[in-house]
């Protein structure tokens, strides 16, 4: 299993994923429903997010929700698929 990002670690990779879609950041944040802001507040560990909102994100970089936020989405979401 892969060591869990830091906050740092998922902002970065939320960058490079949205480069490579060859989209902007907060045209992403849109198409997962939430704002910019919030968005980045949870990537930060500044705010809480749903767990679905973390099943997004993690499906988005394409990674487990554990590795991304260190913890199992509700649902048996795993944000690979």
């Amino acid at each position: 299993m892969a060591a869990i990002m830091t906050p740092l670690e998922r902002k970065a990779a939320f960058k490079a994923a949205t480069t490579l879609a060859q989209t902007t950041q907060a045209a992403a944040a849109r198409r997962l429903g939430v704002s910019y802001n919030h968005l980045m507040l949870v990537l930060a560990d500044q705010r809480q997010g749903s767990l679905q909102l973390k099943g997004k994100v993690a499906a988005f970089l394409r990674r487990p929700v554990a590795e991304v936020f260190g913890e199992r989405a509700a649902g048996g979401v795993t944000g690979v698929g």
